[in-house]
């Protein structure tokens, strides 16, 4: 027979405030939803409160009509997994050499990156290092600037430290394995919870950025989705959609369109984010140690 589990007022507490919590955060996806798809009238008298009323799909249908929204589309894509890609690689090539002990001045080293963290060079002086080598307007831009992030080499470095032993990549120099076919024969095998749960905190940081984007990008058709989306959310009237180019979403009213546009914007994360869910706890508890 199971044993019974027996709850004090504190365990009551914490149950009670996650529950508030979890609404807290569902509630809002929830009446996106429900804007993004209820009867226009309703969503223009301001009838929405959580549950949709009624049943209209213009907005999706005017979205997916939408050339732009297809462009924008495919340039987020083509960012977010050139950029997590570029990005995993210079990580797991940084902090790998970082957490062994062996390493001249791998100390001086995470001075100089931990640094990086407390000062940055500034906006003007970093756009002026990006259009000097020529990566103003192209989709390079997206990429290349902020390649490395400190904060990320150091979870990674301290997975390292704490998991894999110095021994066992002695071990395979001692076999006569290089230290490239370490990393990759090796450390890499070992270190799919780190390398998952970074990739996607990487990709989803590509994936929402905009601010990079209106800085550095000029031409509408190498615009990800965010800068589309944020320009229906600022130019939500349809003059406004007119006067930037785009077809006009006048069958839909402007906040069903801006909110079906941010469904369809994060459909790609969601679909993402339960294959790499199980590795979530173990990375944020190597986040929670640094070394």
């Amino acid at each position: 027979m199971a044993a019974r589990i027996r709850l004090d007022l504190a365990d009551y507490v914490i149950m009670v405030v996650l529950g508030v919590l979890g609404l807290v955060i569902v509630y809002p996806f929830v009446y996106v939803i429900s804007v993004s798809i209820s009867d226009p009238d309703a969503v223009l008298k301001g009838q929405i409160l959580l549950f949709p009323k009624g049943a209209n799909f213009t907005a999706y249908r005017q979205i997916l009509r939408t050339p732009s929204i297809w462009v924008a589309y495919k340039n987020t894509i083509v960012y977010a997994a050139l950029g997590t890609a570029v990005r995993v690689v210079l990580l797991l090539l940084t902090a790998y050499p970082l957490s062994r002990s062996k390493f001249p001045g791998r100390n001086g080293f995470m001075i100089f990156i931990t640094f990086t963290m407390l000062f940055s060079g500034g906006l003007i002086p970093t756009y002026l290092v990006v259009h000097g080598i020529g990566l103003v307007d192209t989709i390079w831009a997206m990429i290349i600037p902020g390649a490395i992030g400190a904060y990320h080499v150091i979870i990674v470095r301290t997975f390292f430290q704490t998991t894999i032993p110095e021994s066992l990549t002695e071990s395979a120099d001692l076999d006569g394995a290089n230290d490239l076919q370490i990393l990759t024969r090796i450390v890499m095998p070992l270190s799919t919870p780190i390398i998952a749960v970074m990739s996607l905190f990487i990709a989803v940081g590509i994936w929402n950025n905009f601010f990079q984007a209106i800085i550095y990008l000029r031409r509408n058709e190498l615009y990800p989705l965010t800068v589309l989306l944020r320009e229906i959310v600022i130019l939500s009237s349809s003059l406004a959609f007119q006067s930037i180019g785009r077809e006009s979403l006048i069958a839909a009213p402007p906040k069903s369109v801006q909110s079906a546009t941010l469904i369809v914007s994060v459909i790609p994360i969601l679909c993402a984010y339960p294959f790499v869910q199980r590795y979530f706890v173990r990375g944020i508890m190597i986040g929670a140690i640094k070394g």
